[in-house]
């Protein structure tokens, strides 16, 4: 039974190792295609990664010139960063300014005395406007975190409440306004007039309102001598009450007011210009001598004699000094005069308010001493009051009153709501800390750490592309060596594709054309120096290369260096010109057409574009691999026909075989059985 064999199944000739044996030598044309398929692979991946590198080289060349070039950065340096911070964009001019800050923007902040921890907040309708907005809270009554809670959710971004444990058993709670500016108060309405109260918040009011009634001044018109004003001097008109140049007023309230604290002395004015011509006086005449006639007495001629007295020369007489003087406003009280803010030019209304601290103790009048000889001042609504003050009502103890910023900028006053201004100069945002006297210094000059840091990221890509090139095209393991930076995988994938493209003639090309560009000469405005990148303190620094007489290679490769402290010189000095070293336009056609990143961006543009040289190199190692894995999945196909014929040949075989040995085991015993007969 051990020498049964049935074909396709068992062989007693080992037909399948025979069949196996033959399909495997048949399957090594598979095997190159399949390797050829990852050489390819190898291959696409190499040129994706020398893609990426001239992209990033061109992409840091173009930002290099571009309309975004960092060259045209700026940025704002303040003297004094507790006072005020500034930004500054491209669009600022470099300038110097002087700024004082006099007030910052504040908003309006009331606190309660302490409350007991088991005070209760009844249930209502809570209004509260903060200038024009309105936040109302349907309360359905609660403690007072969860009221400063609900109602700080409520008017996020308007309003804001919060609770401080002042003591175990106690706490306060403050109610302040988000946005700040005087026109942004925070007034009480609905069921919060009467939690106001309940809490101490609020109280009757304890101060009043007192202004100045022009009416009454115009009536007995009063110089700051003590005079009667001439009448000619000062005009009432609609808006105000205008005196004319070099005239002088008192404003007298109608009693000595006392400024509390929280207290606002407000009043508006306008400066009105006059033709100077026509305020100057004619030259006057001087005096004049009549001719004496001649006459006749007797028949003799007698004629007159000309004036022994020297007249004065006309041409000596000049006009009066123009006098130009914005100190005009003061404050007469019992302990003498307090000076006002000074004035400055405006066509229309400006509002001006000073805080009771800024103000003497009591307060009888306003003294306008216009000394101008060509201006006028208009002065309107002058009025003492609380601003905090809500009809009958006023907060008990403010922490913060609603307030404009005001800070004094080349000699201007200028007011706004906010402590971020940004309508100044264009360009140009002034953050305000906190109030001084001492003048800030502000400067708006070139960013050059920006536009370093551009120049830096330039050389990186232009070496990491250098390198790339030189591993592709050397075998020289020399170039990896030199390269101390590089980590494990960096290294490992530099080694795998070392020479991989040494017969790419384009290659080799890029890198002498780009040497050729980064050490080219190109125009500046500078003229001359620099019109290098190496006058600036880019260089390939080859030559530094020798060390002791030992040539360093890695110096002779090509790669940029950059010496800072000759680029920061120039970066301070003349960043201009470091700028057209990198991109200018030399037509005027606002076209940039010169500069080391110009020319790198233009050349590098065939090589990266879409349909470009690398794109197409990608393709058509794409159509190969394609093409071969066509190939490859028929000749699989082949293989599997091949093997099943093997096996079918092989079979056959088996059988006839099988045949003939029992045909011939069949004649084996017919002789046998012939020889026993006979």
């Amino acid at each position: 039974m051990s020498d049964i064999s049935i074909p396709g199944v068992s062989s007693k000739y080992n037909t399948s190792k025979l069949i196996n044996d033959l399909v495997e030598v048949e399957r090594i044309r598979l095997t190159n295609m399949e390797e050829d398929v990852s050489a390819l692979e190898e291959t696409k991946t190499t040129w994706r990664q020398v893609n990426r590198n001239l992209g990033n080289l061109q992409r840091s060349a173009k930002s290099l010139y571009g309309f975004e070039n960092p060259f045209s950065e700026k940025t704002a340096a303040s003297s004094d960063e507790r006072i005020l911070t500034a930004s500054a964009t491209r669009t600022a001019p470099f300038d110097e300014y002087s700024i004082t800050v006099k007030q910052i923007a504040t908003s309006d902040r009331f606190l309660t005395p302490s409350l007991d921890r088991s005070f209760r907040v009844e249930s209502g309708n809570y209004t509260f406007h903060i200038g024009d907005e309105i936040v109302t809270l349907r309360y359905r009554g609660g403690t007072v975190d969860d009221f400063a809670n609900r109602l700080s959710t409520k008017g996020e971004g308007l309003i804001k409440a919060t609770t401080v444990r002042d003591t175990p058993d106690t706490q306060v709670l403050m109610i302040e306004a988000v946005p700040t500016g005087a026109s942004n108060r925070l007034v009480f309405d609905d069921e919060a007039i009467t939690l106001g109260l309940q809490t101490g918040m609020m109280r009757e009011a304890r101060s009043s309102e007192e202004t100045i009634s022009l009416n009454n001044v115009i009536e007995n018109p009063k110089t700051v001598s003590g005079t009667d004003a001439p009448v000619e001097s000062i005009n009432l008109i609609e808006d105000g009450l205008l005196v004319k140049p070099q005239s002088s007023l008192v404003l007298p309230f109608d009693k000595t007011v006392i400024p509390e604290e929280g207290m606002v002395l407000e009043y508006r004015y306008r400066t009105v210009d006059y033709d100077e011509n026509q305020l100057t006086p004619a030259q006057p005449p001087g005096p004049l001598w009549p001719d004496v006639p001649a006459g006749r007495f007797q028949g003799i001629e007698i004629t007159g004699t000309s004036n022994a007295i020297d007249i004065p020369d006309g041409a000596a007489w000049a006009p009066p000094e123009r006098v130009e003087d914005w100190n005009v406003l003061n404050v007469e009280s019992s302990n003498g005069t307090f000076r006002l803010p000074h004035l400055s030019s405006s066509e229309g209304f400006k509002l001006v308010q000073v805080y009771a601290n800024q103000l003497p103790a009591d307060i009888t009048a306003i003294l306008l001493d216009n000394r101008n000889t060509h201006r006028g001042i208009e002065i309107a609504d002058i009025r003492l009051f609380d601003p905090n003050r809500q009809g009958n009502l006023e907060p008990a103890n403010p922490i913060g009153n609603a307030g404009d910023a005001l800070i004094e900028f080349r000699g201007i006053e200028a007011r706004r709501p906010t402590n971020s201004i940004n309508d100044l100069v264009d360009g140009l945002t002034i953050n305000l800390k906190r109030a001084s006297s001492d003048p800030v210094d502000l400067s708006i000059t070139p960013d050059t750490e920006t536009a370093k840091e551009g120049i830096i990221k330039f050389v990186y890509n232009y070496n990491q592309l250098l390198t790339r090139i030189l591993v592709l095209t050397s075998d020289n393991s020399g170039v990896i060596d030199e390269l101390e930076y590089l980590s494990d995988d960096e290294r490992k994938n530099l080694e795998d594709q070392l020479g991989s493209l040494r017969g790419d003639i384009s290659l080799n090309q890029m890198k002498n054309r780009l040497k050729t560009i980064i050490s080219n000469p190109y125009p500046t405005r500078a003229g001359a120096d620099p019109s290098l990148l190496a006058q600036i303190g880019v260089s390939t620094n080859a030559s530094s290369g020798n060390s002791g007489g030992a040539l360093n290679f890695s110096k002779l490769r090509g790669y940029l260096e950059i010496d800072e402290e000759k680029l920061d010189g120039f970066m301070e000095s003349e960043i201009d010109a470091v700028k057209d070293l990198f991109g200018k336009d030399t037509s005027g056609d606002l076209i940039i057409n010169s500069g080391v990143a110009q020319a790198i961006d233009q050349y590098l543009t065939p090589y990266t574009q879409t349909g470009g040289f690398v794109s197409n190199r990608i393709s058509r190692i794409d159509g190969q691999i394609d093409s071969t894995k066509d190939d490859m999945s028929d000749y699989e196909k082949h293989l599997e026909d091949y093997e099943a014929d093997l096996k079918r040949q092989y079979g056959t075989m088996e059988a006839t075989l099988n045949q003939l040995e029992s045909s011939s085991r069949g004649l084996d015993n017919f002789n046998r059985q012939q020889n026993n007969g006979g």
